[in-house]
């Protein structure tokens, strides 16, 4: 079912962009840099850490449709990473305790033109978590050599997700632009009767930016 719905949204995309004139499209791609609000914090529950933002990647299609001579909405299908860094603190090792989630994500915007060039956008975000969990990395003092220890908490995440996105683009070179995106998650990523904490929250947040293309 997950599958059919993720194909049509695909098709209907892909119509859109076939049959109207007025339509623009193209890709986009970045770097996010990522967190999370957990509620109550790690410290809390688990190691004591100092939280740290995580370097992330994004990668999507984007459909464009006018509604005025300066305003209309956006359609965006987007590979998107999101997490949260935590260093652990009460130890002499470098050991990092990192939460992950790997989505496709379909925003929804409503974008407005105050000048030549610039567009100012936001909008909900829903997303759909294809993989998730943590993963513990141990620095050695061998800098070629690091250990991981990882696990998939699938079982223990909730798929669906309802963000916000606000966001800015300013087109250069012809066809291209560069852009800045804040997104805020609303939905609690951890189920409860799970690995953790039954009254554990834990949202994304995400500060991208990167460039696009209109092809």
């Amino acid at each position: 079912m997950k599958r059919l719905v993720l194909l049509v949204v695909v098709t209907v995309m892909a119509v859109g962009v076939a049959f109207s004139a007025d339509m623009n499209y193209g890709v986009r791609t970045g770097l996010s840099l990522a967190s999370m609000s957990l509620d109550p914090e790690l410290d809390e529950w688990g190691p004591p850490t100092d939280d740290e933002i995580a370097v992330k990647f994004y990668a999507g299609l984007w459909i464009q449709y006018p509604l005025g001579e300066n305003m209309g909405l956006m359609a965006e299908l987007n590979y998107v990473q999101k997490g949260d860094k935590n260093k652990i603190t009460e130890t002499t090792d470098d050991i990092w305790f990192n939460f992950y989630g790997n989505f496709i994500e379909l925003p929804l915007l409503f974008y407005y033109v105050p000048m030549e060039k610039m567009h100012l956008y936001a909008g909900p975000v829903f997303g759909y978590l294809l993989k998730g969990g943590y993963v513990q990395v141990v620095d050695i003092p061998d800098p070629e050599i690091s250990q991981y220890m990882g696990y998939d908490m699938g079982e223990f995440l909730n798929r669906f997700e309802l963000s916000a996105a606000i966001g800015a683009r300013y087109q250069f070179a012809g066809r291209y632009f560069g852009e800045l995106r804040y997104t805020l998650g609303f939905s609690n990523m951890f189920k409860e009767d799970g690995l953790f904490p039954d009254d554990l929250e834990g949202k994304t947040r995400s500060f991208s930016f990167g460039i696009g293309v209109q092809l």
